[in-house]
């Protein structure tokens, strides 16, 4: 197995800080087992040269090498024509446009992917009809003239004519690909000299290169890292969300999906800790969290990693400490959009100063210990086996044994060595599990799953007051790209029948929104796992994407589910109005479920996840998340036709 990776530098309209760039990201991977580098800047950046080190790529790979496909430099959007900008951009004709285009991206790494899984995608860059990567994000620096601008109405013609002749295809969207990009829809991304006189350089890949240069950036899985990765951007007071999409869960340029606790979102506010969207996350007042703060073991950094005052205690040092720092907390004020924490110090914690006063390092999250909002099960066995799983479930902060079978979501029954969980209908909800341990996870799965189905409006301050629009609408399965309006309840849907929403915004102000489905087998599955942090809906008026429509979605009927129904299948629209990662919510299986099925919205997505925003330099995540909630209840079968016999027999 080899390690390979393209590195693309495209230093245009301005920019000077990708060739820096690309050389951080080169010790980077070459630190991480990288032997195969291959280096495009200056003339090796033009639109040919992208296009053959993707070529040469494909051609030497073997199944089971690790890619890295990384570009730094400006892109650009017009319209629905995204493209990175090459370094021969501006030698575009009307009969030879130089932009590489988001669906030819996509294409080159859906023939990467035939060759190996394991494919990461790493975009420093932004796109769109205005500035679109600011030399600098310095007051009083005037913004890059637009590529749009620079090139001739007749060079952009001939971009779209190209794209008439991609858009074609209705190939199916690429699968599997770990996605990492600089910022987030419709932001910017930013370059500046970090540290004096080192030249300028992404803030992204700079926040990249320091996460994954400690200990534990070999040890955290990237759904992880780029929320150390964002806290890091921040801290210099950039308006930039960094975001990981697709199978999010990997450890990085690895395959390996290691199980994890369910992380939720750690900031301060008002001098209190915060989870935002805590009421999302399940979190009531009374409950209990553990704050876990990271600490950086890396030789020669500095004790607890910390840039500023944090949480972290001054008598950790790289020689004794561990990668984290624990500290309980408890929920102290639930209901609305967050749930505000109240930290209780311990022994050889973080003192209770500290803990009033200071910030939470880069990365800090909470882990549920101990919440209200527990599911029921009832154990239909007795002897060794049942006994292990009783200790498991003890450590199980969202589940609780009932000797009550008509207070249980979920029924374990142990017949001739076979463990079997069953709904409430008597429907094993998968095929029969293996050990307790096996058995407690899965159990923790669907217990999340019942959670999420029953998500609904906040309660009080956290409702979202702005007016929105959402629409679930299904395909007619004979009519051929006919979408017809869902009802709320009562809906029969099938497997391999398709969906998807859409949202439009009636307010004066942007909004986001994601799409979370509780599949018939208990997962949890963001569906728009591409853009965890949200989609944004641009205000009422604007010129575009006012509205916004998802790509279909497949009901898909797992292989360890037993083809028996009907079975809920319930779909979420959230809205909100401001980015939040709801990753956490989905379960590992169901990403990569997602994955395969192609439900995440096509690669080129990642193109247009940044704009040309105004500069902001206020201070993030300090407003409270305000949301809604729109729902789909529907009863799940796994062939339409047996369904139509038996509604014509009971007709009889």
């Amino acid at each position: 197995m080899t390690r390979r990776a393209v590195l693309i530098g495209a230093e245009t309209y301005g920019l000077t800080g990708v060739h820096t760039d690309v050389g951080v990201m080169g010790e980077l991977l070459a630190g991480h087992g990288f032997t195969d580098i291959r280096v495009h800047t200056g003339d090796r950046a033009d639109y040919a040269g992208i296009k053959g080190a993707l070529r040469g790529l494909r051609a030497d790979t073997a199944p089971g090498d690790a890619l890295v496909v990384y570009y730094s430099g400006h892109g650009a959007l017009l319209g629905d024509l995204q493209c990175l900008v090459p370094v021969d951009m501006a030698d575009g004709t009307a009969t030879d446009f130089r932009g590489y285009l988001a669906e030819e991206l996509t294409a080159a790494v859906r023939v990467l992917t035939e060759r190996t899984a394991n494919v990461t995608v790493v975009l420093d860059a932004c796109h769109s009809t205005g500035a679109v990567r600011e030399a600098a994000y310095r007051a009083g620096r005037s913004a890059l003239r637009s590529v749009e601008v620079a090139l001739e109405r007749s060079v952009w013609d001939a971009g779209f004519a190209r794209l008439r002749a991609l858009s074609g295809s209705r190939d199916p969207l690429v699968p599997g690909v770990v996605r990492l990009t600089a910022c987030q829809q419709h932001g910017s991304a930013y370059e500046a000299e970090l540290r004096p006189g080192a030249g300028r350089q992404g803030v992204f890949t700079a926040a990249l290169a320091e996460a994954l240069g400690t200990r534990w950036g070999r040890e955290l899985p990237w759904s992880v890292l780029i929320a150390r990765i964002r806290d890091l951007v921040k801290q210099r007071q950039v308006r930039q969300w960094p975001d990981a999409g697709g199978p999010a869960g990997r450890l990085p340029f690895s395959l390996e999906e290691p199980p994890t606790p369910e992380r939720l979102p750690l900031l301060r506010r008002d001098g209190r800790f915060v989870v935002p969207g805590g009421s999302v996350f399940g979190l009531g007042r009374g409950d209990t969290v553990s704050l876990r703060f990271p600490v950086d073991t890396t030789p020669g950094a500095p004790p607890g990693g910390r840039s500023r005052k944090t949480a972290v205690p001054e008598a950790v040092t790289p020689e004794s400490a561990e990668s984290e720092v624990a500290v309980s907390a408890v929920v102290v004020e639930a209901g609305a959009g967050d749930a505000v924490l109240r930290a209780v110090p311990g022994p050889g914690g973080p003192s209770e100063d500290d803990l009033r006063t200071a910030e939470p390092p880069p990365g800090a999250y909470a882990i549920p210990v101990e919440v209200h909002d527990r599911r029921h099960v009832f154990l239909d066995a007795e002897g060794p086996f049942t006994d292990a799983l009783r200790e498991e479930l003890a450590g199980c902060p969202r589940l609780a044994e009932t000797p009550h079978v008509q207070d249980a979501f979920a029924t374990v029954r142990v017949r001739n060595g076979r463990a079997e969980v069953l709904d409430r209908d008597g429907h094993p909800f998968r095929e029969p599990c293996g050990e307790p341990t096996r058995l407690a996870s899965l159990l923790e799965e669907l217990a999340r799953g019942e959670r999420v189905r029953r998500l609904t409006d906040p309660v009080g301050a956290g409702l979202l007051g702005a007016p929105v629009e959402v629409r679930f609408e299904s395909e007619d399965p004979v009519g051929g790209d006919v979408w017809r309006p869902l009802r709320r309840e009562g809906v029969r849907l099938y497997d391999g029948d398709r969906y998807r929403v859409v949202v439009a915004n009636r307010s004066g102000v942007p909004l986001y929104f994601w799409v979370i489905g509780v599949g018939l087998s208990g997962r949890v599955t963001l569906v728009t796992a591409d853009q965890p942090s949200g989609l944004r809906v641009e205000p009422e008026g604007a010129a575009h994407r006012a509205t916004r429509v998802t790509p279909p979605v497949e009901i898909y009927w797992p292989g360890d589910v037993p083809r028996r129904g009907p079975r809920p299948e319930t779909l979420h629209a959230l809205v909100g109005d401001r980015p939040m990662d709801l990753g956490g919510l989905a379960s590992p299986e169901a990403r990569e479920r997602t994955a395969r099925a192609g439900a995440d919205p096509a690669l080129d997505a990642l193109l247009r996840e940044v704009w040309d925003g105004v500069r902001d330099q206020r201070p993030l995540g300090n407003e409270e998340f305000h949301h809604r909630v729109w729902t789909v209840h529907a009863d799940a079968y796994p062939d339409r036709n047996a369904v139509a016999h038996l509604d014509e027999e009971a007709g009889a």
